[in-house]
């Protein structure tokens, strides 16, 4: 599916607005596809992957930073019992399968960015399905003071059919988040190094996520 038609998809799906702020999509109003509720916001939004399409950039017998990156990613996926993944997103081969509903959200322009700096992610609550704790870090944790962002959201699909974000994407999303912000967190580290010994498949659910996430961060430190 290419990525024009996924974010079409995506804009039904999420009722034309952001699937945290529930800001209007303007082209969808300027355009006419859908029309605003009274004193609702307008603003930009963006198609915004979890798994970041960059991984689905992949030449056939080419051995560049790209490929590197995402033979990586690969290898570490299926290592941990993720194969599910591999296959879902075709990140096996060079026909790559990014641009799918479970892998996109429609946000605000300003949530895009935050979301792709691994500076916002979500945490499922305990008993209720779709619905997650929005956190924020860095300077991006401001925005919670301004009464922009929610504490929490649950995802709607609007059309029967489409499928929401994947919870297992985005808790391995917020797993490599909380990696990035980590900082002297030299004990912590070292208990999940020991359990990336001594385990050999990672929970299915994701539940083992932060494991998988040192992981990768560990193995692709060592390449650059």
């Amino acid at each position: 599916m290419s990525e024009g038609i996924v974010a079409y998809q995506a804009l039904i799906r999420d009722n034309h607005r952001c699937m945290v702020t529930g800001r209007l999509d303007s082209d969808s109003f300027t355009t006419g596809l859908t029309t605003d509720n009274p004193g609702e916001v307008i603003s930009v939004t963006n198609c915004c992957h979890i798994f970041p399409d960059s991984l689905g950039n992949i030449v056939a017998d080419a051995s560049g930073p790209t490929e590197h990156e995402s033979a990586t990613v690969r290898t570490i996926l299926a290592r941990f019992g993720y194969e599910d993944i591999c296959e879902e997103l075709g990140l096996a081969s060079t026909n790559a399968n990014l641009h799918r509903l479970e892998n996109v959200m429609t946000l605000d322009i300003m949530l895009r960015n935050v979301f792709d700096r691994l500076n916002m992610w979500f945490e499922a609550i305990d008993g209720q399905e779709n619905t997650y704790k929005v956190v924020l870090a860095g300077g991006a944790a401001r925005l919670a003071t301004k009464g922009v962002i929610p504490e929490q959201v649950t995802f709607t699909s609007h059309k029967a059919g489409l499928q929401l974000p994947s919870p297992k994407y985005l808790r391995v999303h917020a797993a490599c988040c909380k990696i990035a912000h980590m900082s002297g967190a030299a004990e912590y580290l070292d208990m999940v190094y020991g359990e990336m010994e001594e385990l050999k498949v990672l929970a299915h659910d994701g539940t083992s996520a932060d494991v998988l996430c040192y992981a990768i961060h560990d193995r692709l430190a060592a390449l650059t």
